[in-house]
């Protein structure tokens, strides 16, 4: 009964501002043991589970009687479902042929139109059944039954939203058009003056140095590149001086990166302006691929945003190869279809904006934890038009660790919820047309999809320990309504999408979000623009496991819950301790089990495994040739940085680690010094770390390794790939298991 609602649009990090370092006030002592408290609560469990015990009666270990709490047996079945058994299996035959064979039907406007309109077909008749199978025989039969109906109900119309929204796209026109203007900027018929700004507030030195270095390594010469730099940092304006770009700083951190950005706007020059992100590195076509759009009326064009690194929770599971990150949905297929109806919406960062157009509206809106969002809907209430490139045309860094994905998500989530709040100043609901408040609708259904989770985890506990049946249902309507409708579901998920999504990764997702965000609403409920979140950390470093066990302690409560409750029944009936399973049990333990598989992975993705590498190496094989006390070996690189390469070569090599070597990337003319860091087990590996090199080589390494079109780096996992990937990660239980050399 889970229906998936859309993706989040997602938002990128706002920063609070700078606050003077001041000595934390010592802690008060407790005033209770820890001692005492673990004791107490210890008690209290003993005594729930005495109680609990109390209440088992006769049918099942339940607080309440299933007969209580039930109809009797025999209802009748709803009108509509076929006599026999092959009727009934009809359907989801069709359905499981037909998912079966969307691997190899195209991708377009055409195709995706025909299989939702047929998806919207089964959901209709899903929901139809749906209505007629409320347990209302008690008054807590009548709460948990409406009440998951209810939350059913909100999701099946967000659904039916999605299917229509997220149909047509301008994928290949847009792509299309960007030929053709690209010839017009590469041939200088047109070459605005663009102002190409890089916000930072508390990344690393060399992070900064390689956006800039990619910045001005952008094919396109009318541009002037700067560093917003919000903390005034001596050592971030020398490295503008020493790499040659403009700096712009201020006295303070009003309105954090709207304000720095709003800082800059009036001191600049150009037509347009581009944002990068200190986090982030353009591909040298960048600007050659966008700038040209700007022949036509349009305020603002947004690209992808993709990452060079894995998504921590394939990272962590070790899937890093087999799934796509988690926003490539909304960047690789919801952007493009938004931008159908003008309701695209900016990211942060890789968009270039005309700066009159910024002006025009005050500038970047400062009222809410993020900036760009709630950009995106000013210059939309005033009537400009925004547009999105489907291109992947720059890199960033993904978050790194579990605490840092959750910190980000929730800042997005305050982020979106403030702008509900906001309406007054924005005007949502009395300038955008119909289409464009039909995505606000969307977004105020994300921003709540903890809650739906939530209903979807706790309802079938509930029903387990109270003894109520959730909904009314035979097997064969759940064959014949419910299977149809949630396979063509699955599968048509994936494929709409290009397998951006997966809807069983969707539901950890979920899962993994649904409490930190459960805190977050109550939060911003209470007070809409309160101070709540912390900058996401740049360049982490760990050496060892990091568990997070109390992020996840509702998981870890829930799951053995759900672990203890299904042992009782499947353990009392097989025992003979109870008769025979009370009508409608079945769902409730199947449910239960598929609950425990999201929150057993949810755990599992949240362990942490050692980042010990501040530089990602990347996969690209390069011809070199290494120089070493005279002798010359012959090579190919298995992976590459700007801080270190591992080179497979010829023959044999060994070296003492601090006898300096001379490394040539002979195919691109760059020459760089290194030492051996680790002698490997295989004695033709060898594993360099780079000495300090000139900024001529620097500059020629990090365009060699980031600045360079990648071929689109998605996993392409179908529904079978995702569910056995999925039970791969729990058979193996690799963020345990697995062990680190010190």
């Amino acid at each position: 009964m889970v229906l998936n609602t859309p993706k989040s649009p997602p938002k990128r990090s706002q920063r609070p501002a700078l606050t003077p370092a001041v000595s934390p006030p010592k802690a008060a002592a407790p005033l209770v043991s820890p001692i005492v408290m673990r004791l107490f609560g210890m008690s209290l469990l003993l005594a729930g589970d005495g109680f609990y015990v109390s209440q088992w009666n006769s049918l099942a270990p339940t607080f309440l009687s299933p007969d209580l709490v039930n109809p009797s047996e025999g209802q009748p079945q709803p009108a509509g479902l076929p006599l026999g058994m092959a009727g009934v299996v009809l359907p989801l035959g069709l359905v499981l042929l037909i998912s079966t064979q969307l691997r190899w039907l195209p991708t377009n406007n055409l195709t995706r139109a025909a299989m939702k309109l047929l998806l919207a077909g089964f959901a209709l008749h899903y929901f139809t059944w749906r209505t007629g199978t409320l347990n209302l025989s008690h008054w807590t039969s009548t709460v948990v039954s409406v009440g998951l109906f209810l939350n059913e109900a909100v999701c099946f119309a967000s659904m039916l939203l999605y299917l229509v929204q997220s149909t047509w796209t301008t994928s290949q026109r847009r792509s299309a058009a960007a030929q053709v203007y690209a010839a017009d900027v590469e041939s200088g018929r047109y070459q605005p003056h663009v102002d190409v700004l890089v916000p930072t507030y508390n990344e690393p030195d060399y992070i900064v140095r390689r956006t800039v270095i990619g910045c001005q390594a952008m094919e396109y010469s009318n541009k002037t590149v700067y560093i917003l730099d919000d903390t005034r940092r001596p050592h971030i304006r020398a490295l503008a001086a020493e790499l040659g770009c403009q700096y712009i700083t201020r006295p303070d951190n009003t309105h954090a990166k709207a304000g720095n950005l709003n800082n800059a706007l009036p001191q600049l020059q150009g037509e347009l302006v581009s944002i990068m992100d200190a986090d982030f590195v353009p591909f040298k076509p960048f600007l050659t691929r966008t700038v040209g759009f700007f022949q036509e009326p349009i305020a603002l064009l947004q690209t992808q945003q993709n990452f060079y690194n894995a998504d921590y929770q394939a990272r962590n599971l070790g899937l890093s190869g087999a799934l796509p990150n988690d926003l490539e949905h909304f960047y690789g297929h919801l952007q493009p279809a938004r931008d159908v109806g003008n309701s695209v919406i900016c990211c942060g960062t890789s968009y270039v904006a005309r700066r009159q157009a910024l002006m025009s509206v005050g500038g970047y809106y400062t009222r809410c934890c993020v900036e760009d969002f709630q950009t995106s809907v000013l210059l939309l209430t005033q009537g400009h038009r925004l547009a999105y490139l489907n291109e992947m045309l720059s890199l960033g860094e993904s978050t790194r660790t579990y605490r840092d994905f959750i910190d980000q998500r929730l800042r997005w989530l305050q982020g979106n919820l403030q702008t509900f709040f906001c309406a007054k100043d924005l005007q949502l609901w009395m300038r955008l047309n119909w289409v464009q408040k039909s995505y606000l609708l969307s977004q105020l259904f994300y921003c709540f999809q903890s809650v739906f989770r939530l209903v979807f985890l706790l309802t079938p506990l509930l029903s387990a320990y109270l003894g109520i049946a959730p909904l009314l249902a035979t097997l064969p309507e759940f064959v014949y309504y419910f299977l149809p409708f949630m396979a063509l579901h699955i599968a048509v998920y994936g494929w709409s999408t290009g397998y951006r999504v997966s809807f069983f990764w969707n539901e950890i997702y979920e899962t993994i979000f649904c409490f930190p965000g459960l805190r977050r609403i109550g939060f911003v409920l209470r007070d809409p623009f309160g101070k709540a979140s912390r900058v996401t950390r740049k360049g982490v470093q760990s050496e060892g496991k990091v568990y997070n066990w109390s992020l996840t302690l509702p998981l870890t409560v829930l799951l053995g819950l759900s672990v203890f409750i299904i042992g009782l029944y499947v353990g009392g009936y097989w025992s003979g301790r109870w008769p025979t399973p009370p009508s409608g049990s079945w769902i409730t333990l199947v449910w239960l089990g598929y609950n425990s598989v999201l929150l057993l992975v949810s755990i599992l993705t949240a362990i942490d495994q050692p980042v010990r590498r501040l530089n990602d190496r990347f996969p690209l094989r390069l011809r070199c040739q290494l120089r070493f006390n005279g002798e010359t070996y012959w090579g190919i690189t298995e992976n590459l940085s700007d801080t270190g390469a591992l080179i497979r070569l010829d023959r044999p090599f060994s070296s003492a680690t601090a006898v300096p070597i001379r490394v040539e990337l002979t195919a691109h003319n760059l020459q760089l010094a290194a030492r051996q860091i680790h002698q490997q087990s295989d004695p033709r590996l060898v594993g360099l770390m780079f000495d300090d090199m000139p900024l001529a080589s620097r500059r020629k390494l990090v365009e060699l390794i980031y600045c360079n079109p990648v071929p689109e780096m998605l996993g392409k996992p179908g529904g079978l790939d995702t569910v056995l990937s999925l039970l791969l990660a729990l058979v193996q239980l690799r963020p345990i298991l697995r062990r680190y050399r010190h």
